[in-house]
């Protein structure tokens, strides 16, 4: 329990720095004609200087900026690969603000838990998760990461993360882009596939609790 809560306020003290760059960022992850977007952050000399300062490992942690106009809550949602579809373990929603933010993920081994968190002018919103597996001691993980920038349409679930956890000698890494083809991404046979999406909506955070997750496209899966 003390360590769930130092990383909280270790996440809470480099958010609150990460986001004073924020309007910045902000103004950087939209492009010209005025679309919204969302993409992993660069840190500045400061917000690194803060993480070591604070011994955070920045390898534990996905912060990604985000700039966004119209949307009145944002929804963080962790799954799990079940039987070729995407079964929702844990989720949670906030309030948001017009313009800039950020998302921030904090996790190794996402069967030994982390948290997600959403940082705006609003306020700051975390949820931590744990994804039951069993014994995955003898398991590789693998992680893959948004590498952005990714357009920002309201109601659109936007992966962020997917994360592998296999016994097999060999395997390939896959994209963010798999999280839309569910089934594609069952055939490789991984015991546990883990993933974390994004959700900027114009709906109010407890409505947007009770949306339904997107169906899966029906499109070829992406290369390796």
């Amino acid at each position: 329990m003390r360590t769930r809560r130092t990383i909280s306020l270790l996440l809470a003290a480099a958010l609150a720095l990460a986001l004073t760059g924020c309007g910045a960022g902000g103004d950087k992850s939209r492009n010209k004609d005025g679309a919204m977007t969302i993409q992993p952050a660069q840190l500045t000399e400061e917000e690194t200087a803060l993480m070591e300062l604070l011994d955070i490992d920045p390898a534990a942690y996905r912060i990604f900026n985000s700039d966004v106009a119209g949307a009145q809550s944002v929804r963080l949602r962790a799954y799990e690969l079940t039987d070729g579809e995407w079964k929702c373990t844990v989720h949670g929603a906030c309030g948001a603000a017009d313009g800039g933010g950020r998302v921030a993920l904090t996790f190794g081994k996402m069967t030994e838990g982390g948290r997600m968190a959403y940082k705006d002018g609003s306020g700051l919103f975390a949820q931590d998760f744990a994804m039951e597996a069993g014994d995955t001691s003898g398991m590789t993980f693998a992680t893959s990461t948004m590498t952005g920038p990714s357009p920002i349409e309201l109601e659109q679930e936007i992966p962020l993360v997917l994360q592998i956890a296999t016994s097999k000698s060999e395997f390939s890494t896959c994209s963010v882009e798999y999280f839309g083809m569910p089934r594609e991404l069952a055939k490789h046979g991984y015991e546990h596939v883990y993933a974390i999406t994004v959700t900027f909506s114009a709906k109010g955070a407890s409505e947007l609790l009770d949306v339904p997750s997107a169906a899966p496209s029906a499109e070829p899966s992406p290369a390796d």
